[in-house]
């Protein structure tokens, strides 16, 4: 990661899961891939970078659905507000939800990424790197080594 891990609060909507950890807040991104938008219900979704081993939930934990063979989202089984986003067999890939940080505003988003499935009429014009996610090798490699 280009920038330091800051400690960081959050949770849910109705606040029964909560959590502790540190993310980095510089390299957030954008991503526009259909899963995203699907389980957000809006056209992108801004995650944040987990530094691995540094999560933990304070109150209650989410619910996982399994999303793809080797990714999960969760979400509190109590207002379904989405949390997190991980791949247990890469720890380094967990992202939170910013909507659900106490502080989304000291969020600064770096990269889109998935923007082969970005929606025609949400266009940013924010000078940020985009990539298409077959540009991107380990994710080409995790969806190969799968039965998906």
């Amino acid at each position: 990661m280009e920038d330091e891990a800051d400690k960081v609060t959050g949770g849910c909507l109705c606040g029964a899961v909560r959590y502790e950890a540190e993310v980095y807040l510089k390299t957030a991104h954008y991503c526009h891939c259909r899963m995203r938008q699907r389980s957000s219900g809006a056209p992108a979704e801004i995650g944040v970078t987990v530094k691995p081993g540094s999560l933990v939930f304070t109150k209650d934990e989410p619910k996982y659905y399994q999303s793809s063979p080797f990714g999960r989202r969760g979400f509190c089984p109590h207002c379904g507000s989405r949390l997190i986003w991980d791949a247990p067999s890469r720890p380094e890939w967990t992202n939170l939800c910013i909507g659900t940080l106490d502080h989304p505003e000291d969020v600064v988003p770096s990269q889109h990424i998935c923007v082969d499935s970005q929606l025609p009429w949400y266009q940013l014009d924010d000078g940020l790197p985009r990539s298409r996610s077959d540009e991107d090798p380990e994710l080409k490699a995790a969806w190969l080594n799968t039965s998906y």
